[in-house]
């Protein structure tokens, strides 16, 4: 979308959604901000659940291309053979790094956004996961399924949520770890961030993938002692 006035609408509705909330904002504080007439949010979005869900649109496009494109050159190398592990959480996280990194302060606000979408459990975020999303996860969940062509439907999509749950809160935390690590770490360096990521994220999901079901039963044992004590 090259036309000004959208874009001007579109990073306004952007930062205040991230700063605010989607129920928060209302279509006024959006074209005050971006300096525009207020019909005019009507005129290019008709409406606005209609310009948030191009909030999301225009920056997922960008990413799950990117994913994509990463994802099929590691296997137009590694030809007929399934991917090892490390390639298609690469190929998943490597993009919204580099987006993050080089795309602007807009992709920290579609962080938070996204962040809130998966939280959300609203019939607008919901929509808006299984219309721009969904599709696009399809393509790494095939990829595992290939990949660890024992693990179970639910290993396998229960390890992918994982990996969206951990990335997301990375990209949209608001830098817990600073305080809880008394400065030594910090997520305004997402690259260092995702450097440990990277591993968490290989190590956890190949455990989800090959190991069986955790069983917390003697834990809940245990808890009950205390309580009864």
């Amino acid at each position: 979308m090259k036309n000004s006035t959208a874009m001007k609408l579109l990073d306004s509705a952007e930062k205040l959604f991230a700063k605010a909330s989607y129920s928060e904002v209302s279509i006024r504080d959006i074209t005050k901000d971006a300096g525009v007439k207020l019909a005019l949010v009507h005129y290019h979005f008709g409406s606005k659940e209609e310009l948030f869900k191009a909030v999301i649109d225009r920056r997922i496009g960008i990413l799950s291309s990117d994913r994509i494109h990463l994802l099929n050159y590691y296997k137009n190398i590694n030809g007929d053979q399934p991917l090892p592990l490390e390639k298609i959480v690469e190929s998943f996280i490597a993009p919204y790094l580099y987006n993050t990194l080089y795309g602007g302060e807009g992709w920290h606000y579609y962080a938070i956004n996204v962040a809130r979408l998966l939280s959300s459990g609203s019939a607008l975020g919901l929509s808006i996961l299984r219309d721009q999303f969904d599709p696009f996860a399809e393509f790494f969940i095939t990829e595992l399924k290939r990949s660890y062509p024992t693990s179970t439907e639910q290993q396998i999509h229960w390890g992918f949520d994982f990996l969206v749950g951990v990335m997301c809160n990375t990209f949209a935390e608001v830098d817990r770890i600073k305080f809880l690590s008394k400065e030594i770490c910090s997520v305004s360096n997402p690259e260092i961030a995702c450097k440990y990521l990277y591993n968490y994220a290989i190590e956890g999901l190949h455990a989800v993938l090959t190991k069986p079901e955790y069983d917390y039963q003697s834990a809940f044992n245990i808890i009950s002692k205390f309580r009864l004590a």
